[in-house]
């Protein structure tokens, strides 16, 4: 079936937090965590395994920084393409077989607008250079997460619709409830397939999700809370039932793709996943 078309259907569960599960694993601060797809690529698979186990019916690859802008802090530019593609491969790989969905993470460039044309950076450019990279290597579809800015959000977006037609998620984080509809509404004349937020707490999700009136599948993928340094430890102080509960609540809302950001773990997707189930909310 469709990705779209199975989103009219059912609400699908996503995977949660990729990063912050290769940190709990061990994983340096400083190290760059898409690198690891070719030098780890075992620890990566295993993070995707578990979401698989948990339930997720679209896992996302390790590759939210993997542009070259973001990729030069590791002296690692020149390496797109590569980090993209094993990336991609890596998550489809594990999910092949399931019919789980392999989208491919997206994230913003890290630098502003006008520090990109000081730098004469071509935005578009370097968007183009890792999406192609994820569609070569597998992907089912595009997820661009945790952009602050909507205008880059939708260069990105164009960059994506230049290359291919497959699906697209389009995610804002931090949104001002008051500027988020238009926004929305700018990320859909521009063709964004589904729009929604991530990098938020759940309550932020439910309260700007519900500033969202037009048509169209939504998407939320809310974090575990504020992390906490507990004895040099960071931990996020909301737990698998509670995370659970927000979906069921975003589900109510009409969200159709609800996953995990930071501090979200298998066991949150787990418990997500069952709440869905045994609520008998279409999944």
């Amino acid at each position: 079936m469709d990705f779209l078309d199975e989103l009219q259907q059912r609400v699908l569960p996503g995977d949660g937090a990729m990063g912050t599960e290769l940190l709990a694993a061990g994983v340096p601060p400083e190290r760059c965590l898409e690198e690891l797809c070719i030098s780890q690529p075992d620890l990566v698979r295993g993070v995707h395994e578990r979401y698989l186990a948990a339930g997720a019916k679209v896992i996302e690859t390790n590759s939210f920084g993997a542009n070259a802008v973001r990729l030069a802090r590791h002296g690692l530019e020149g390496r797109v393409n590569e980090i993209n593609w094993h990336a991609a491969q890596l998550a489809k790989d594990a999910a092949k077989g399931t019919g789980v969905y392999v989208a491919g993470s997206v994230g913003p460039l890290g630098i502003t607008g006008e520090q990109a044309a000081a730098q004469g950076i071509d935005r578009h450019g370097a968007f183009l250079e890792q999406i192609g990279a994820l569609l070569d290597g597998g992907c089912n579809l595009i997820v661009l997460e945790t952009f602050l800015d909507v205008e880059e959000l939708l260069i990105a977006l164009n960059a994506k619709h230049t290359l291919h037609h497959c699906p697209v998620v389009a995610l804002l984080a931090g949104e001002d409830p008051t500027r988020l509809p238009a926004a929305a509404e700018k990320l859909r004349a521009a063709d964004a397939d589904i729009v929604g937020v991530n990098c938020v707490d759940g309550a932020q999700a439910l309260a700007l999700l519900a500033t969202l009136s037009h048509p169209g599948p939504l998407a939320a993928f809310p974090s575990a809370g504020l992390p906490q340094n507990r004895d040099g430890r960071l931990c996020w102080p909301v737990t698998p039932e509670q995370f659970a509960a927000t979906g069921l609540a975003l589900a109510g809302q009409g969200v159709r793709l609800i996953g995990g950001c930071c501090g979200s773990a298998p066991a949150h997707i787990a418990a997500l996943a069952k709440a869905l189930q045994d609520a008998a909310v279409p999944r």
